[in-house]
């Protein structure tokens, strides 16, 4: 199943409660998500050292990133990357405010799509992220770098993309 098409949840759910998006669209849309998180625990049961290779990666990748920023700090900036439509990496991002979820989660490694910050530099009213998504192939993924500010309340928001 393909996830670059989905909306993040928490921005279906923003569209259906503005009045954007039908109740039905919305329901289709989450019921998008749970048949990709459904298909992934299948994976996961049928090659469970390779799920347990995967998990073990990504808490590696999470502990390089929290050797410089706090979880608060890099939960924000996720949150902030979750809104963005045109961005695939959000329909994995979009419950980074739930403190239960580990920071591991967000992250994959040798699992495609592929989500991986390769650069992160977080001050206190801006951000810049460098990540790169997609292929398990270097050379196939794509590459961005966005810069976030914090807007009038305090939030952080995506104010360009490279």
């Amino acid at each position: 199943m393909n996830s670059s098409h989905l909306l993040s949840p928490n921005r279906l759910f923003t569209l259906y409660d503005a009045g954007e998006i039908t109740r039905e669209q919305w329901l289709e849309g989450m019921r998008q998500h749970f048949l990709l998180c459904f298909a992934e625990i299948e994976q996961d049961l049928s090659d469970p050292k390779m799920a347990f290779l995967e998990r073990w990666r990504c808490r590696a990748a999470a502990k390089h990133l929290l050797k410089n920023h706090t979880e608060a700090e890099l939960r924000e900036v996720f949150m902030a990357l979750s809104f963005m439509d045109d961005f695939p990496p959000a329909t994995y991002l979009w419950n980074a405010d739930q403190l239960e979820t580990p920071m591991y989660c967000f992250l994959r490694e040798k699992r495609e799509p592929v989500i991986r910050f390769t650069d992160i530099q977080i001050s206190r009213m801006t951000a810049k992220v460098t990540i790169e998504y997609g292929n398990l192939k270097k050379n196939e993924r794509v590459q961005e770098r966005i810069g976030l500010r914090r807007d009038w309340q305090g939030i952080m928001v995506v104010e360009s993309r490279d």
